[in-house]
């Protein structure tokens, strides 16, 4: 039974000669797939506001603004929020089967094959069974963590494999490859925890580079995900769901 050390072995054996490749890959998927946050803006503009109209011994200053000015300004912060949210949304459903994508671009990078950056749109014609999958598991997720915290994160690593098994079995509904995941991952949640915890050191080190060193990190960390799935997947008849 491999552990941690091996996976991430396998991990940089499979990336060896195919960094660039693979940090152009992860980073457009993640930028199609993450959702675009603006957060502090409000709360800094405020603070900055309080700051500047204050007086000396903390007393606040009454701004008076015309009444056209408000409407401009509260018309503007409509606007910018109904953007952010379309935004959030569509990044929402293009991550769902980008992901798919993404995952079996690094199953072909360990397994030696062809890995190239067009595969992570190989599922667009299954957009609608992926952004349900991706649903689907966190509302479920959420549920569990309505009991406690410990429960959802539990929960959320019994589904942590679904995005693989749909990405290998297109055919399967969300249903489906959530309950094959849960059937894969008992017994290995606790070595996928640990595999991922063993990336700890590499990620407060990049917090060091202003966030730049997470460029290759992000690649490794998913190569090795790829080799903890691949290893349990061969003891699991995915076809006999």
């Amino acid at each position: 039974m491999k552990r941690a050390a091996d996976f991430r072995g396998i991990a940089r054996g499979s990336l060896s000669g195919h960094w660039a490749s693979a940090v152009g890959t992860t980073l457009l998927a993640g930028l199609l797939g993450a959702n675009i946050t603006m957060q502090g803006s409000a709360v800094s503009l405020t603070s900055n506001l309080y700051n500047q109209y204050a007086g000396e011994d903390g007393s606040r200053v009454s701004i008076k603004l015309p009444p056209g000015l408000l409407l401009t300004i509260a018309a503007i912060l409509m606007v910018s929020a109904l953007v952010i949210f379309i935004i959030a949304v569509v990044q929402y459903i293009i991550g769902s089967f980008v992901s798919l994508g993404l995952a079996i671009y690094n199953l072909n990078l360990i397994d030696r094959k062809e890995a190239r950056v067009g595969q992570i749109f190989c599922h667009t014609s299954i957009m609608g069974k992926a952004v349900w999958l991706r649903l689907r598991m966190s509302i479920f997720t959420f549920l569990w963590s309505l009991l406690l915290v410990i429960p959802g994160i539990i929960k959320s690593y019994s589904y942590s494999m679904s995005g693989f098994i749909m990405a290998e079995n297109p055919e399967m509904s969300a249903k489906e490859a959530m309950e094959v995941s849960m059937r894969m991952m008992n017994g290995n949640k606790w070595r996928l925890f640990c595999l991922q915890f063993s990336f700890i050191g590499w990620g407060i080190l990049c917090l060091f580079t202003f966030g730049i060193g997470y460029l290759w990190l992000n690649p490794y960390m998913n190569a090795a995900t790829a080799a903890f799935y691949d290893e349990i997947s061969r003891n699991e008849a995915v076809g006999g769901y």
